[in-house]
């Protein structure tokens, strides 16, 4: 995610807390291909997206929406969109005093041994929830890799077996 998308984030959350309407309207427009496409597209030119944004039902009555979107359009970055949503996500947590926490693992884990995980990265990182994003990744042969505000942690087989072959070639040019 770009600072660009942060800094874009953490302004509208400033003016506009309301995390759910903008969610709704941006994947709204995300998920209509031909209107993503032209949104996005260098070839479009910005009085013509203007219109476009302009003219959409879906941003009747969201004012301050409909100008941000027309902000993104008019300096050529809806593209951040999408980071956009996630940098405010991120914004809303923190306020809440909560952190995404994005677990990467071979298989899913049950509800006790997230609990676990949960108080344990709370206690580290200060904070009252972690919320989790969870994958599954057969290539870590085994244990986990998670990222948490910036912080990766790698517990992972694959993890272990590239500090071991870095180690050796260490030890061979040595």
């Amino acid at each position: 995610m770009s600072e660009l998308a942060r800094r874009y984030a953490a302004a509208l959350y400033a003016v506009s807390p309301d995390e759910e309407t903008l969610k709704t309207t941006a994947q709204a427009i995300i998920d209509n291909a031909p209107l993503w496409e032209s949104l996005c597209s260098p070839a479009v030119q910005a009085w013509e997206k203007d219109r476009v944004l302009t003219r959409l039902p879906l941003l009747d009555g969201h004012g301050l929406l409909l100008n941000f979107y027309r902000l993104l359009a008019e300096k050529g970055r809806m593209a951040l969109l999408p980071d956009i949503l996630e940098a405010y996500h991120d914004q809303a947590l923190a306020q809440r005093g909560a952190a995404r926490c994005r677990l990467t693992c071979v298989r899913t884990p049950d509800q006790d041994q997230l609990e676990k995980l949960k108080k344990a990265l709370c206690r580290l990182h200060h904070k009252k929830d972690v919320v989790f994003e969870i994958r599954t990744d057969p290539s870590l042969l085994g244990g986990f890799t998670l990222e948490i505000e910036g912080v990766t942690y790698d517990k992972s087989v694959r993890g272990a077996l590239a500090g071991l072959t870095r180690q050796l070639e260490e030890r061979r040019m040595a």
